[in-house]
């Protein structure tokens, strides 16, 4: 079954090999994923993605948060 390509903004998928990344793109036939906190994209067709699990929801938030230093 192939999904919606999802949309851009602040939404993390989870591709076939278990990488987490921000939706930052779409071409036709793939989105691009970045690493939660930046680092370089990637391309993943949109069937190969899953909406990600609590836990790695809850990594790719802590590892998108700017850390403040005083």
């Amino acid at each position: 079954m192939v999904q919606d390509e999802p949309a851009h903004g602040t939404h993390y998928k989870v591709d076939a090999s278990g990488r987490i990344g921000e939706v930052v793109g779409s071409r036709p036939g793939s989105v691009c994923l970045r690493p939660p906190g930046g680092g370089r994209e990637w391309a993943v067709p949109p069937d190969a993605l899953r909406d990600p699990n609590p836990s790695e929801l809850e990594r790719a938030l802590i590892l998108s948060t700017p850390v403040v230093t005083r």
